[in-house]
């Protein structure tokens, strides 16, 4: 793997296609040249047409709009590590405190490290703390609690082909200068995905959702729903009981949640495993007394919108950003085993491509049985192609609610048209928006 991963990040394809040419004219004569000529000519035309928004994915309504700032790269040029993502962005204090995996691939690796960078202008980053255990390291969460700064994020096994999870570890710090050496924190194998606080003070509850099982494999994954008054010790929300934790059992992985203004519990899952319901995404929803208690569609959008943050305006809409990808992930016919439909489904999504988006969720009152125009769509995100769509978000100092800080990562040499998997081995980077969302009617907000 790391030898092809060699060969596609050269991107001396031009050379490589006339060398194949020159060969084809030496050795099969004039007329297979032609051939091989017209064949990179028809493929080149058909990589200049954009592909049409989906007919399921639906334009948002026109009173909600989301403006977004210039992108402003966040992460450190550090010669040999050129794969920078999975990133988490917060407020302490007066600052942001930004983490993110740094490593030489995208692909698990024992190269990775994490890197906490601080800014108070979001232009320059000044890097604070870096930590790196011979494991690939990922999926970074930081949130406060009770004024401390607390860095969630996970061990997998350093090998390319694999992915297996080994343990979730915790870092805690005052200052954000001085961390904690990490220690290891819930279940084995567990991949932690959002961490929210609601509340202030001793009042302060951290919900985290997370997931557990066979990713990837034969066996059902488990999403975990629990909360913690600390953020070190998590218990099952209720009614789920630590006998019976898991809110949902199937193929869903990667799951953002947010509270209504009713106080109500609204979440989206990447569906990339499958279940009964099919491939894609799920939606889930749960009502305030009982937030452990998720019900979900009974048949899963085909679409993946993979990665995703919920969060909320002042007007009670819930915006969902993650990664946007204009053709079905359900690309396999039904009547094949599932096996082989998980298979094709894999494949296909890994070769086409992808971007970032803003979407509006609508209220679980509109979702019906299917979701169907439930995501809609409001915007894209500029300059974001490739290996792309891992968001995080944060309040904006000085803004109201509706002010965020948005961090988000892609690759940096891919045209828009290049496939997932080739994004992968590219170099990429962290960025950071400023982003204001704009609600025009009742409730809306002003800032």
């Amino acid at each position: 793997l790391d030898r092809w991963m060699q060969i596609f990040s050269s991107s001396r394809y031009k050379e490589v296609f006339w060398s194949f040419y020159l060969l084809t004219l030496f050795f099969g004569g004039f007329s297979s040249s032609m051939i091989v000529l017209l064949a990179g000519l028809v493929a080149t035309l058909a990589s200049y047409k954009k592909p049409p928004r989906p007919v399921g994915i639906p334009l948002s309504p026109m009173k909600l709009d989301v403006l977004l700032g210039r992108p402003i790269q966040a992460s450190a040029e550090v010669p040999g590590l050129i794969s920078n993502n999975n990133v988490t962005i917060t407020r302490f204090g007066d600052k942001y405190v930004l983490a993110y995996r740094q490593s030489d691939v995208h692909f698990p690796s024992g190269k990775t490290r994490i890197v906490v960078a601080h800014s108070t202008d979001l232009c320059s980053w000044d890097i604070k703390w870096t930590y790196a255990s011979g494991c690939d390291l990922r999926e970074t969460l930081l949130f406060e609690m009770r004024g401390e700064l607390m860095l969630y994020f996970f061990s997998l096994k350093p090998a390319h082909g694999q992915f297996k999870p080994l343990h979730i570890f915790c870092t805690t710090s005052k200052d954000g200068c001085k961390w904690q050496v990490p220690r290891e924190v819930c279940y084995e194998g567990e991949v932690p995905w959002e961490i929210k606080v609601y509340g202030e003070g001793k009042d302060a509850i951290a919900y985290k959702s997370s997931y557990l099982g066979d990713h990837y494999g034969t066996k059902d994954v488990l999403v975990l729903f629990e909360q913690s008054r600390d953020g070190l010790k998590w218990e099952p929300v209720p009614p789920c009981t630590k006998e019976s934790a898991a809110v949902y059992r199937g193929g869903v992985c990667e799951v953002s949640f947010e509270l209504t203004k009713a106080g109500d519990l609204v979440a989206i899952g990447r569906n990339e495993d499958g279940d009964e319901s099919g491939f894609g995404t799920q939606l889930f929803y749960a009502k305030k007394g009982s937030l452990g208690a998720w019900t979900k569609l009974k048949i899963s959008l085909p679409w993946r919108f993979d990665s995703p943050r919920l969060a909320s305006t002042v007007a009670g809409e819930i915006i969902l950003f993650a990664r946007y990808a204009p053709n079905r992930y359900q690309l396999a016919p039904s009547w094949m085993s599932f096996g082989n439909q998980k298979l094709i489904n894999l494949v296909g999504c890994s070769l086409l491509p992808k971007s970032a988006a803003v979407y509006r969720l609508a209220p679980p009152s509109e979702w019906g049985e299917t979701g169907e125009g439930a995501v809609q769509l409001i915007r894209c995100f500029e300059g974001s192609a490739g290996d792309t769509g891992f968001f995080s978000v944060t309040q904006e100092k000085g803004t109201g609610k509706d002010g965020w800080v948005v961090a988000n990562y892609t690759s940096t040499t891919c045209q828009s048209h290049a496939p997932w998997i080739y994004g992968q081995m590219m170099p990429s980077h962290i960025y950071v928006f400023r982003c204001r969302a704009i609600t025009i009617g009742e409730g809306a907000s002003e800032s």
